[in-house]
């Protein structure tokens, strides 16, 4: 059999599931499992290589397995005591591609070979995930199915395959008592996510927040853990190694801090600590009001003469698109404060993206604390050469999208940019129709007679500046109040943030500012009458849309 025919053949993706299943039971971890899986695969090429004359490719290759395993046994014994790090993965493929190097001279073989290896550390990550999600999470396999998007069948072949990995730890966990504690940890981040987002793997494992959530204050080791959680030290590892390694290989939620130890590398509030931090804001949510409202009441002139593309003519309405920019110039100038005056000693952490959690003891309750701001770029859209979308929610407005969102796939949206000039409904297909329908149901949208036009705010994208500049009488009145609150709010932060994250100084003050400020100064408005609270929480405040041309 030629080398191309035989990588043909290890390329199938079900038999690779197979190979790594037999590796996977005989290891006991899945970073050894994808090292034996590895070993068998380049022996096979070795032999392949080497012009032995194969009848049954598979028969073969199961013989090739067994003889690989047993020299695994052999190696790993004399290696007893070798650590496993989170380079494991890259330094595996690293390897593999030099050994590829000495069989195969074709370009595109050796990507196809690469690729093999690509999905045994998938596959890797899968039997681990599989692992936790049964055992620890207690999710049902129908459950586990849906999250990974594979069949239910191979979710059981996966549990046979894991459960005789660490059989007998798995007995020993069933005769303990898990230790896992009701955490609800609910994470929020600030900046770009994509690629950043250190909480991906933890948002939905109760493993990985109590983890984390026990390295909140107090270093501790993979031992400590496993005592303190009644969990067999492989899962406790595995998941050591998933969260100090994060989605992009820097950055994740906890820290390893070199002497066996690991701390939460993530800021960790609990819920009676925000309500307290919450507080020093909300002392000056009527001061701010008082501002805010004397800012909109010299600018309401221009506020409804601002060169809008949709039309405009109620200022309750455009106030929820500019109310978010006072409130972050408040918490602005107290982190200038804060940098300057209190905290003029200490280097601040500068990240892509940064990443939070707040425990919450009522599971759904973080849905009524925050009030978050997206928006999302997409080029080359309906005949713009750049369009931007973005949205605000809170417990009165639900989320339209969020980071990373792809504009172009979205019917709804793409219909709201076409309707900027007016959109003729006649000239609907029944699929647009259907779509449009839905765009007036969530605010995008108004029909006017027989034609669509936007009901969000749209300005042109060079306007963007100044449409944020309307309010700009508020920026003297802010700097007096930022001042206030900066004093009160620097003795908190040093009594109550980990003295390992004191670097996180701005964003621990962001983190209590974003859950208050706006929360508190837009129910002040409402009762003010300053802003109308919407009629659903689906609607078009609070979204505004850029175009260029």
């Amino acid at each position: 059999m030629k080398t191309d025919e035989s990588i043909k053949m290890l390329s199938d993706q079900a038999f690779l599931d197979k190979l790594y299943g037999y590796a996977y039971h005989r290891c006991r971890t899945s970073q050894e499992a994808e090292d034996l899986c590895s070993e068998i695969i380049l022996d096979v090429l070795h032999t392949i290589h080497n012009g032995r004359e194969i009848g049954s490719f598979y028969a073969f290759v199961w013989t090739v397995a067994r003889r690989t395993y047993a020299d695994f046994c052999e190696k790993r014994k004399a290696h007893n005591d070798a650590v496993i790090t989170e380079e494991y993965s890259d330094r595996i493929l690293n390897i593999s591609e030099n050994q590829i190097d000495d069989f195969i001279e074709k370009e595109e073989e050796k990507e196809r070979f690469v690729r093999i290896f690509k999905e045994i550390s998938f596959l890797s990550k899968i039997y681990r995930d599989v692992m936790i999600m049964y055992y620890l999470d207690e999710m049902k396999v129908s459950d586990i199915a849906a999250s990974l998007g594979i069949s239910e069948t191979t979710v059981k072949q996966r549990l046979f395959s894991a459960r005789n990995t660490i059989k007998k730890e798995v007995q020993k966990m069933e005769n303990r008592n898990l230790s896992l504690k009701p955490v609800n940890l609910q994470f929020i981040g600030t900046g770009n996510p994509v690629g950043n987002d250190a909480c991906e793997k933890a948002r939905e494992r109760l493993l990985s927040q109590n983890l984390i959530y026990l390295c909140k204050n107090e270093a501790k080791t993979a031992k400590e853990l496993s005592e303190a959680l009644c969990v067999p030290m492989p899962y406790i590892e595995d998941e050591i190694e998933i969260q100090c390694y994060g989605l992009n290989g820097s950055y994740g939620l906890l820290r390893n801090l070199g002497n066996g130890k690991y701390i939460s590398n993530i800021l960790i509030v609990d819920e009676e600590e925000r309500k307290e931090a919450n507080g020093i804001y909300e002392k000056y949510s009527d001061e701010i009001f008082a501002c805010l409202k004397k800012a909109v009441e010299s600018s309401r002139d221009k506020i409804l003469s601002f060169p809008f593309l949709s039309k405009q003519r109620d200022v309750k309405f455009i106030l929820w698109s500019l109310i978010s920019n006072p409130v972050w110039i408040v918490e602005k100038k107290v982190s200038e404060i804060l940098a300057e005056k209190y905290f003029a000693d200490i280097e601040p952490v500068k990240r892509d993206y940064t990443t939070a959690a707040i425990d919450f003891h009522e599971i759904g309750a973080f849905k009524n604390a925050f009030i978050g701001c997206d928006g999302v770029t997409a080029g080359d859209l309906c005949g713009y050469s750049q369009v931007f979308f973005a949205n605000i929610y809170s417990d009165r407005i639900e989320k339209h999208f969020g980071c990373g969102y792809n504009l172009s796939t979205d019917p709804q949206i793409l219909l709201t940019v076409r309707s900027i000039d007016g959109l003729d409904i006649s000239s609907l297909s029944e699929a647009e129709k259907e779509a449009a329908a839905k765009a007036v149901e969530c605010g995008y949208m108004r029909k006017n007679g027989a034609v669509l036009e936007p009901k969000i705010l749209v300005f042109r994208e060079e306007d963007r500046s100044a449409f944020f500049r309307l309010l700009s009488g508020f920026n003297d009145d802010a700097e007096r109040i930022a001042g206030k609150i900066a004093e009160d709010i620097a003795v908190y932060i040093k009594k109550h943030l980990p003295r390992h994250l004191i670097g996180e100084y701005p964003y621990y003050n962001e983190l209590i500012a974003a859950s208050s400020i706006l929360h508190n100064i837009i129910e002040v408005c409402i009762r003010e009458g300053l802003l109308l609270a919407p009629e659903n929480k689906i609607c078009a405040e609070g979204t505004y849309m850029t175009v260029k041309k």
